[in-house]
């Protein structure tokens, strides 16, 4: 069973995460799928991006990722958005 949360900080904003079972979290801008984080190990992720979007998006990007990977900056993400690229972090 999938877990939907709103960010923290920012409960009315038109975004969400979705923790799923098998460990991924994925956040969701109105409605795309914009960040993928496949869980590797215990707190190892690889991030993936389908794209930044709108300057909405690129602001709901930089909540989600202060919020659960405050190490990884909205750059590092720009970087490898819409390509094959990943990110590998701890959280």
């Amino acid at each position: 069973m999938s877990i939907i949360k709103n960010l923290s900080e920012h409960k009315a904003s038109q975004c969400h995460v979705i923790i799923h079972e098998n460990g991924i979290i994925e956040f969701i801008s109105y409605t795309t799928s914009v960040i993928l984080a496949k869980k590797l190990l215990k707190n190892e992720y690889d991030l993936s991006c389908s794209g930044t979007y709108s300057q909405t998006t690129r602001k709901q990007i930089s909540w989600f990722l202060r919020e659960y990977f405050p190490n990884i900056s909205y750059y590092d993400i720009k970087s490898i958005a819409d390509t094959e690229k990943t990110i590998k972090t701890c959280k």
